[in-house]
């Protein structure tokens, strides 16, 4: 075989082999920061100033990975969101759901609170009640009596509040006799949903012997609230306002 025809050959073969093994080519990606402390990437030496090639630092190019979250660039793009809105988006349907949340769970409280258990003995209903003076606050049972003017409670629990008392004045009773009462402004009386501020109250002293009662629940807490008895369950269901 010629020399010539030898050449030839080892061009064919060359050639072969670069048909079957293709040659894979890498780009070099140059990094560098400058003295503003900005990182920069090129991909050509000669982009990168005088100096700041001492400190070049050389890695392969890669293929960029998708973005952070597991959303990958297609995903992003199908959304028409970029990463940092797909960000704040997930972050208002959080804020959203934790509104929605907090807003079923005072509905709940709300209307649990519609349903206040109560005490019945006979035709007497006493009712659990909240009363505030001065930074303290006293459990009481009062009887509903919606033929009370005014909400009366006993010298007992006044004594227990350390209640301020102003004048003096007469209280009708059952079957037709007076009391003296002296006269209250109480901070606050609660009960079940419902809360009036700033009301005012007779204080008694009991006569006879004692009653489980704290007093009487009348009409100047009452007036304007929708509610019913419940005597088998023994509950007051109130209805909302």
């Amino acid at each position: 075989m010629s020399k010539l025809n030898a050449g030839f050959l080892i061009i064919l073969l060359l050639l072969a082999a670069m048909l079957f093994f293709p040659f894979v080519v890498h780009a070099d990606i140059y990094k560098y920061v400058d003295k503003n402390g900005t990182t920069h990437f090129v991909d050509d030496l000669g982009k990168v100033p005088p100096e700041y090639r001492n400190q070049v630092t050389i890695q392969e190019e890669k293929p960029a990975g998708p973005p952070s979250g597991g959303e990958t660039p297609k995903a992003v793009e199908t959304k028409g969101e970029t990463p940092e809105e797909a960000r704040t988006r997930r972050m208002l349907e959080e804020l959203e759901e934790k509104k929605r949340q907090d807003e079923e769970k005072s509905r709940e409280e709300f209307e649990k609170s519609l349903v206040t258990k109560v005490t019945i003995r006979g035709n007497s209903v006493l009712v659990p009640v909240t009363l505030g003076y001065g930074g303290r606050e006293v459990q009481a049972s009062l009887v509903l009596d919606t033929g009370a003017e005014m909400t009366v409670i006993h010298q007992a629990i006044a004594d227990q509040l350390n209640l301020l008392l102003t004048k003096r004045t007469g209280v009708r009773v059952g079957g037709g006799g007076v009391i003296n009462a002296r006269v209250a402004k109480l901070d606050y009386v609660r009960v079940g949903p419902y809360e009036a501020k700033e009301l005012q109250v007779w204080v008694v002293f009991p006569q006879g012997s004692p009653t489980k009662e704290d007093g009487a629940l009348g009409m100047n807490f009452l007036r304007g609230l929708e509610y019913s008895v419940d005597f088998e369950n023994q509950v007051i269901r109130w209805k909302a306002q």
